[in-house]
């Protein structure tokens, strides 16, 4: 599993949960927080997601 042998991969996949989980509880709970805010942290799970697509794909690539 990539997971398990790609410690930058697995960093990037536990951020991104977090970050997705977080922005969830946010928008559930409606704390009050900026809408800049939420769209910073949309964009760096965005970003995020996009790095884990491109290691993803390399990997694929290279087997």
């Amino acid at each position: 599993m990539l997971r398990s042998s790609d410690s930058r991969f697995s960093e990037m996949f536990d951020q991104y949960h977090s970050l997705t989980s977080e922005v969830e509880r946010l928008e559930e709970v409606d704390v009050p927080v900026d809408d800049f805010t939420i769209e910073q942290m949309k964009k760096v799970r965005v970003n995020l997601k996009d790095k884990m697509y491109q290691i993803l794909v390399a990997h694929k690539n290279s087997n």
